[in-house]
């Protein structure tokens, strides 16, 4: 190989570099943040938004159809903390902050779903 060849392939490759970078600068730069909302429905009715953005944690009561449950949040994400349901699967859920889960507590009626892309039709 000459010594040109090896310097203009070196050149090329440095420059596709340098707009890989600028590129990825311009993607991440360009980014709007959106608040992320998780909504609670009980019997198809929604009682309570939450901005998971904020990252707080704080407790939430929630009155469903056979009695008391407790939504808990938490670095941007969501869970049933307490529930008077007989299995607990919605205690067992645990932590979701993405749109492609709910979290569904069938004896109460009630289920939580972050506001996404996704689209549920969840009927109870």
């Amino acid at each position: 190989m000459n010594k040109k060849t090896l310097r203009n392939d070196i050149i090329l490759i440095a420059s596709l570099l340098l707009v890989a970078v600028i590129s990825l600068i311009f993607v991440l730069s360009s980014r709007t943040k959106t608040s992320t909302l998780a909504k609670v429905y009980v019997k198809n009715e929604l009682v309570l938004t939450i901005d998971l953005s904020k990252k707080e944690e704080k407790d939430y009561p929630v009155n469903g159809l056979n009695g008391e449950l407790v939504v808990h949040t938490r670095d941007g994400a969501i869970c049933v903390s307490k529930s008077n349901c007989p299995h607990q699967d919605c205690v067992k859920t645990g932590y979701v902050s993405t749109s492609n889960h709910p979290i569904i507590c069938a004896y109460n009626a009630t289920y939580i779903i972050i506001d996404g892309v996704a689209n549920y039709d969840v009927e109870i």
